[in-house]
């Protein structure tokens, strides 16, 4: 079988995800990188993505995770999970990870909202003009910021005053009040059931 078709059957990647991660040497087969998504395997082999053993067929996981701010750890309970959207280093706040491959595809083909509670280096004097953002303002120096098809990175490139960013939802998941910085939980059914829902896969 090859590698990419391998990588497919697990439940982690499209057939496009899984030629990238081959393409970036993320997948190792016994100990080794391979580059080759044409490159034969079998279910004998030892395959890992980014040090975690991958297999066909292996039960998907959904993970709510606070990032704490300057990291770029995960737990290693969790670090064979792709989050739906990471956060750069100095940022914090929620990230949800999964190994099914269907909700990736449809969060990354969707319309999301991701919310923000930020804090600016001076007084929120931006206007920004894209319908993509909405700035609703807490206080002189803070807000929330909602953002669709906005990564991060380019969200602080058109508002360069943001000082400090937190994720506070996933739409429909929100960061739990008892979630501790660093720490993770897993989703329930309700929750998994919600987001497929905003995602039109149910």
């Amino acid at each position: 079988m090859m590698l990419f078709k391998f990588l497919q059957k697990t439940g982690y990647f499209s057939r496009r995800s899984a030629i990238r991660a081959i393409k970036y040497g993320l997948i190792k087969v016994n100990g080794k990188i391979i580059n080759q998504p044409w490159f034969d395997v079998s279910e004998e082999d030892k395959i890992t993505f980014k040090g975690f053993e991958i297999k066909m067929n292996m039960p998907i996981d959904y993970i709510i995770y606070y990032k704490p701010p300057n990291s770029t750890y995960f737990p290693k309970e969790i670090k064979h999970l792709i989050p739906l959207e990471n956060l750069p280093r100095s940022d914090e706040g929620l990230i949800i990870l999964t190994n099914d491959g269907q909700v990736h595809r449809a969060y990354h083909k969707g319309f999301i909202k991701n919310k923000y509670l930020v804090e600016f280096s001076v007084p929120i004097s931006e206007n920004v003009n894209n319908q993509n953002i909405k700035i609703s303002q807490i206080s002189r120096n803070k807000a929330i910021i909602t953002t669709i098809k906005i990564k991060v990175n380019q969200l602080k490139k058109m508002i360069p005053t943001i000082k400090k960013l937190k994720r506070i939802e996933t739409e429909p998941i929100v960061l739990p009040v008892d979630l501790k910085p660093g720490k993770y939980r897993k989703m329930t059914n309700e929750e998994i059931i919600a987001l497929k829902r905003i995602l039109d896969i149910i």
